[in-house]
């Protein structure tokens, strides 16, 4: 028995020290719990504090970005504002040269008119007077008075035409209408094609438009004299929607694509911008070619 009592008495300390070793660990993974529910909760709110800082500063640099990117695009804006308004006024000061420049060359053409066949004229018509005085009553001559007497009067002529090329005085005296009727009469003459020229309301046109759209017409006569083909040509001068529309058109062979970069198409285009207005070319009606200059009224009293 007290062998048995010494056994379980044993057994009992060592359940006891089992239960004592048991209880150290629980304690100590108590303890460690303890310092994790501390620890975690501080970890996650560090980990929660910096991302926060991370999204701050992320969102400060995209602040800053798109700041500086409104920056540079009201930098870049000024900037082709400022361009834009340097180049219209470029154009500008080129479109006031433009027009000075052609109005200065047709003061000349017709000073240089005036000049030809004021002084030229008249001084050609005394010298068939004086030889014609010379002659009268010289035996023999009068066979040289009638050969001098052509070539005076083919001087003349040529005087009276170079004269109405350089600046025609109907366009001066009597408007757009009549210089363009008389202007294919001539093309008709010297070409043998039939001109038709019709115009309407020509009178409500500025002398610079109407000097433009004559010389406008003037080189689409050469064009169809030297290309077209044709066999009529047609002037129509119309009022449509606040513009006068002026159109030259044929019944030729049409035009050739590398034509529409000629200089006498370049030309009538910046006559028709120098009038305020635009031109169009294309296929006429009977398979020619259409051109249309399109020039607003300029405001009464206003001079091109």
């Amino acid at each position: 028995m007290g062998r048995i009592r010494a056994r379980f008495a044993a057994i009992e300390g060592m359940l006891r020290a089992e239960i004592e070793a048991r209880d150290r660990s629980l304690e100590a993974l108590r303890v460690r719990a303890s310092i994790l529910n501390v620890l975690l909760p501080m970890s996650g709110v560090a980990l929660i504090l910096a991302a926060w800082s991370l999204l701050q500063r992320e969102r400060r640099r995209r602040v800053d970005a798109e700041a500086a990117l409104l920056a540079s695009n009201a930098r870049l804006e000024d900037t082709v504002a400022q361009r834009t308004a340097e180049l219209q006024h470029a154009l500008g000061e080129i479109e006031a040269f433009a027009h000075g420049l052609d109005r200065s060359i047709e003061d000349e053409r017709r000073r240089l008119a005036r000049e030809v066949h004021d002084q030229l004229g008249q001084l050609l018509t005394a010298l068939k007077m004086m030889v014609h005085r010379a002659l009268q009553g010289a035996p023999g001559r009068e066979r040289d008075w009638a050969q001098i007497e052509a070539v005076l009067g083919e001087g003349i002529a040529a005087v009276r035409r170079i004269s109405a090329a350089l600046r025609p005085p109907l366009l001066d005296d009597l408007g757009l209408e009549a210089a363009l009727g008389l202007a294919g009469r001539q093309f008709a003459e010297r070409t043998g094609l039939a001109c038709e020229v019709e115009l309407a309301d020509a009178g409500r046109l500025n002398a610079d438009q109407a000097n433009q759209l004559y010389r406008i017409a003037q080189e689409a006569l050469t064009n169809v004299a030297r290309h077209a083909q044709a066999a009529r040509v047609r002037i129509e001068g119309t009022v449509a929607g606040g513009e006068y529309r002026l159109t030259v058109e044929d019944d030729g062979v049409g035009m050739k694509p590398q034509a529409r970069s000629s200089l006498g198409l370049t030309s009538m285009r910046e006559r028709a911008a120098l009038a305020g207005g635009e031109l169009h070319i294309g296929p006429g009606a009977a398979g020619g070619v259409r051109v249309e200059a399109r020039v607003p009224f300029a405001a009464e009293g206003e001079d091109g």
